[in-house]
């Protein structure tokens, strides 16, 4: 178990869309949440899928995107002890405190792959495949001491 507290919530993530830039440039100005950098020239757009047609037309013939929430959970761990509890059953070193908000790692946890990214130094969200969710709910609470893990979060009708 962990000693500092942490709350976690589930949802699915099907606001988050991939930009791709086909030049070596960054993203301009855009109409979203947060931009993180995934790859060299992949950036996840998040909070950002009701604004796609807008940064489709911004970006016009610069990249792409697309949208890749429908199959992600964002699992939200909130309090002092979240980089503690990413250290079960993971291979990441969250506790290096360079890694912070406007950051994104991609690793392990418990073999499911993940995507880290902290928002706060007291926040962060880990995006997971969906079919992994209930098991690393199941995880999580058990290690923050909570008896009943929160629901598995469904993605909506439709795909999303």
């Amino acid at each position: 178990m962990t000693d500092a507290r942490v709350t976690l919530a589930m949802a699915p993530a099907d606001d988050v869309v991939a930009l791709d830039l086909w030049d070596k440039g960054v993203p301009p100005d855009l109409p979203t949440g947060r931009i993180v950098q995934v790859e060299p020239r992949r950036w996840w757009l998040i909070d950002a899928a009701q604004h796609t047609p807008a940064i489709a037309a911004h970006i016009a013939d610069r990249g792409a995107l697309s949208p890749i929430g429908g199959g992600l959970i964002r699992a939200t761990l909130t309090g002092p002890g979240w980089r503690a509890l990413l250290n079960v059953s993971g291979w990441f070193d969250s506790e290096n405190p360079v890694f912070g908000p406007g950051q994104i790692a991609a690793t392990t946890i418990h073999h499911v792959p993940v995507w880290i990214a902290p928002i706060s130094d007291t926040a962060c969200e880990v995006y997971l495949p969906g079919s992994y969710a209930a098991s690393l709910g199941d995880l999580w609470t058990r290690a923050i001491g909570v008896t009943e893990p929160p629901p598995a979060p469904r993605n909506r009708p439709g795909g999303s």
